[in-house]
């Protein structure tokens, strides 16, 4: 199974994104901010169809504990200074298996500012949104299952895009 494809845009990301959330605040019982983030939370964008969740916490520790228990695994090699990754697979509609993915980050993270940025940034400009997928359909077939390749392909417009956001 190819991981960089592009699958159109399913009206039931919203949903699934939802279910995920509240199973997420049932389990960690503490206050926490959960955004959809990447593809799937811009209406008729298409990507890879992964459930991309952003969880701002103080509380990285517990959240980490929580996430585990829930079934996400940690990647400290997906990680960066500011965020922690996780992952998982859940049951689907759709597809047999779907891919969710955590980036743990403070409330004041640059990172999370930029993801949520971009994501509103292409919500409110759907010509953007339009370049972006083709960039998208473009690096997944070029990227041959190289995931810093594909990464590469993407960053010119994204870097692009997040220059409009003032600090």
């Amino acid at each position: 199974m190819s991981k960089y494809v592009f699958k159109p845009y399913s009206k039931i990301f919203p949903d699934l994104f939802l279910a995920e959330k509240k199973r997420i605040f049932s389990a960690v019982g503490e206050e926490l901010e959960i955004e959809h983030v990447g593809s799937t939370a811009v209406p008729g964008l298409g990507g890879k169809d992964i459930i991309d969740m952003a969880i701002s916490s103080e509380k990285k520790d517990l959240v980490l504990l929580k996430l585990k228990e829930l079934g996400y695994g940690f990647y400290p090699e997906f990680s960066t200074e500011s965020r922690l990754f996780f992952k998982t697979d859940r049951p689907d509609p759709e597809e047999t298996m779907r891919t969710y993915h955590i980036h743990l980050m403070s409330s004041q993270s640059e990172e999370l500012k930029d993801m949520l940025f971009f994501r509103e940034y292409l919500k409110s400009n759907p010509e953007e949104a339009r370049i972006y997928a083709d960039i998208k359909k473009r690096a997944s077939t070029e990227a041959h299952e190289n995931g810093m390749l594909y990464r590469k392909l993407k960053e010119p417009f994204m870097k692009e895009i997040l220059k409009k956001r003032s600090r």
